[in-house]
Order: C-alpha cells, then sequence, then structure tokens
C-alpha cells in the first residue's frame, strides 16, 4: 500500500497528461472540418476534436479525454497522502471533482452541448483553482517533491483562466459554445481555451515528473 501510495498518483498524472497529447494530436492531423478546413488550434475549440460526425477520430479523443480525466481525479485525489495540512485535502477533493467533470466532458461529447459545456466549464474552473491552491501551497512548503518553481506554472495557469473567461463570457448562453459559423484566421477564445488546457498539462505533468524524482531523494 505504501508504495502504491507513494508512486499511483504521480504516474497517473504522467500517463493522463501524455494520453491527451497524443490523442490531440493524432485526431487533429486526422481532422477535416465542415467546410473542408484542417483543424487548428488558433480558430478551433478543443472539444470540435472529438465532435462526432464532423472529426474522423473522434472516438479516439474522447477517450483520451476520458482518461485524463480520471488520471488527473486519481493524481490530485493522491495529494491526501503527499501533503500534510488541510489546504492539500481541500485542493485534493477540488481537484478530484474537477478529473470527474473533465472525463465527463469525453462522455458527453459536443454533439451534446448542454451537457459538455456544463461538465467542461466545471473542470476548467475546479481545475485551474485546484492548481492554483496546490501552487500556493507549493510555495509555502516546498520540498524536493514539489519545489517552488512548480507554482509559476500554476501562476500562468491562473491568468490564462481569467483571460479565457474574459473572452468567453459575453458567449454563454444561445449555444455561443458550439463551433463558430464564421471562423477568424485567429479566435482568442480558443487560442486561450489551449493555453489554459495546456498549461493544466504541464503543470500536472511537470508535477508528476517531480514528485517521482523527489521520492527517490527523500528516500520514501
Amino acid at each position: 500500500m505504501r508504495t502504491a501510495d507513494r508512486l499511483l498518483p504521480p504516474l497517473t498524472a504522467i500517463v493522463g497528461a501524455a494520453t491527451f497529447a497524443v490523442a490531440s494530436v493524432v485526431t487533429a492531423l486526422a481532422y477535416t472540418g465542415t467546410s473542408g478546413e484542417a483543424y487548428s488550434p488558433l480558430n478551433h475549440w478543443v472539444s470540435e476534436l472529438g465532435q462526432v460526425g464532423v472529426s474522423e477520430l473522434a472516438l479516439l479523443f474522447n477517450v483520451g479525454l476520458i482518461v485524463a480525466g480520471w488520471c488527473f481525479a486519481l493524481f490530485m485525489v493522491g495529494f491526501r497522502h503527499a501533503r500534510r495540512g488541510a489546504l492539500a485535502w481541500i485542493y485534493g477533493a477540488i481537484g478530484g471533482i474537477a478529473g470527474v467533470a473533465g472525463a465527463f466532458v469525453g462522455y458527453f461529447p459536443m454533439n451534446d452541448l448542454e451537457r459538455h459545456s456544463l461538465a467542461a466549464l466545471i473542470f476548467f474552473a475546479l481545475g485551474v483553482i485546484a492548481v492554483g491552491l496546490a501552487s500556493i501551497d507549493f510555495m509555502r512548503w516546498p520540498e524536493p517533491r514539489f519545489p517552488r518553481w512548480l507554482a509559476g506554472i500554476g501562476a500562468a495557469t491562473v491568468v490564462l483562466f481569467i483571460g479565457f473567461l474574459a473572452v468567453t463570457y459575453p458567449l454563454l448562453g444561445a449555444n455561443g459554445l458550439g463551433a463558430p459559423e464564421i471562423r477568424e484566421g485567429v479566435w482568442m477564445v480558443a487560442v486561450l481555451e489551449w493555453a489554459v488546457l495546456m498549461a493544466i498539462l504541464a503543470w500536472v505533468f511537470a508535477t508528476g515528473v517531480t514528485w517521482l524524482r523527489g521520492s527517490r531523494v527523500r528516500g520514501d
């Protein structure tokens, strides 16, 4: 049990981040939109990769989301064994809920826009809160497994999310989170959505790696 407690959370972090990255790249390369366009993170929602009937490899992307979501949940809940104090329990629980919501983004692809949008918003909001709180914890009590520099990635994630909310809020309601009818060359909503997601993944992957390396230094 001790070995599982030490290795499972960071390994799930690395596996989840890598799974989503691979699924996204492969799906994007095969994607052809309704206007015959190739996929671009500059003007497509992330979720358009999982839109059934449009994205050729939608199933692959949605399965990747499900795997990554559950991995994120297990990783964040694992903090209850790795860190002391009430704050770790708080961001661990919030992150666990965020991970489950992330998995449901894959269960409910963009074709089911209402439930899909709700799951996505919960994942982004709670995921960023969890990353932000954990980063504050790392700043206050750093250790070999969780160095202070991880908080820099966390801070960037929070800033990007605030920007994403600012540009997305006017779109809420009236099917505003669906695929746009006319695509701009650079659509800041899509750019910032991808930026936030990549920042979360970078934080998760980096934390998983430092967790494993730091555990060896500590001799756990």
